[in-house]
């Protein structure tokens, strides 16, 4: 077996606990700490025989680790990477890159300066269900995709947002950017790159800060069109969480949160029913419905073996930080076309 490498991890709330299990479940992987500057977080994690820190940075200078994974609320997401790129240190950092695109522009900037591996947690793509749909989509499967139906609808319990950061635009909160930034990249992943945003949100239901709906149109470069509704609040099973089987804390549905259309057939994800009417097409034609083939596997394990291989310098990043700037460009179009009222070109919000 290949010497074990030593992984920090910063952040030790719910996501952070989740990347430490698998981590600690990977017998190639040593955990060489874990820092929060929350003592009661510390705790949860202090009885699995893992040194914990209240400062990254002295976890980071004491341990010298192969690669840091940063699992903090989204504000604290850029400048912790940051620390973490300065040293030399491979990162995986969960998504979103950043909660404000100077910040995320300033983690790229960083990388390519240091020219230190990033790696964006947006663990979807490591999904051999959407691989199995990219791939197809790839091959032609569905000709040309002119309109994509996408949703994330579900409620939060109420506890949830017992964090005050989940309630906060300023701190990184907002089902958009905690939840959708994931349904931006999968659609950035099958259709290409965004162009422009137009949206619309609301807080009416529950009155935080945050917006709690939102209604989104995406224009892709390549001329697809896709809506996007979003809201954590209504009593409904249509997001990937509680469809796609990914995450065992979630009940399953065989539904779909994503419907792909194409000029020769369209796609339903995550069940992978692809259905046609050609070579006729005509209003009479009997349609055929197939389901793509593919072998389930965790993605999270997937996305941290791979994170493996970058800090052994065996691969380079499967989502770049570049490709987290550019996710996070689209989701905080939603914002921004919420103030101006109209469409934002995502290239230039990114300023790429």
């Amino acid at each position: 077996m290949a010497e074990r490498q030593k992984l920090a991890i910063i952040g030790a709330g719910l996501m952070g606990r989740h990347h430490l299990a698998v981590a600690l479940a990977n017998p190639e992987i040593e955990v060489v700490g874990v820092a929060d500057p929350v003592a009661a977080s510390r705790a949860k994690v202090a009885g699995l025989g893992v040194p914990t820190f209240a400062d990254h940075r002295e976890l980071l200078d004491r341990t010298a680790p192969a690669g840091a994974l940063v699992a903090t609320p989204n504000a604290f997401h850029a400048p912790i990477a940051i620390d973490c790129i300065q040293r030399g240190i491979p990162t995986l950092v969960e998504k979103p890159l950043a909660d404000t695109l100077p910040a995320a522009r300033a983690v790229l900037a960083a990388q390519q300066q240091q020219d230190v591996p990033v790696l964006v947690g947006h663990h979807r793509r490591h999904n051999p269900l959407l691989q199995a749909a990219r791939a197809h989509i790839a091959e032609g499967g569905l000709g040309r995709i002119c309109a994509v139906s996408a949703t994330w609808l579900r409620r939060k319990p109420d506890e949830y947002f017992n964090d005050a950061w989940k309630r906060d635009h300023a701190s990184g909160g907002g089902v958009i950017l905690i939840n959708a930034v994931h349904d931006f990249d999968t659609l950035r992943m099958l259709c290409g790159d965004i162009e422009a945003i137009c949206a619309t949100t609301s807080n009416a239901v529950r009155g935080y800060d945050v917006e709690d709906t939102a209604a989104i149109v995406a224009r892709f470069k390549s001329g697809t069109l896709a809506t996007l509704t979003v809201s954590d609040t209504v009593v409904a099973p249509w997001c990937w969480e509680m469809t796609a089987r990914e995450d065992p804390r979630f009940a399953t549905v065989p539904e779909n949160s994503y419907l792909l259309c194409g000029t020769q057939a369209s796609l339903a994800i995550p069940t992978l029913e692809r259905w046609s009417n050609l070579p006729n097409g005509g209003r009479d034609a009997s349609f055929t419905r197939q389901r793509l083939y593919y072998v389930a596997a965790d993605s999270m394990t997937l996305q941290m073996a791979h994170f493996l291989r970058v800090m052994r310098g065996e691969e380079p990043p499967a989502i770049t930080a570049e490709d987290g700037l550019r996710t996070a460009a689209a989701t905080l179009a939603v914002s921004e076309s919420v103030k101006s009222g109209g469409w934002v070109d995502v290239d230039a919000l990114a300023a790429l």
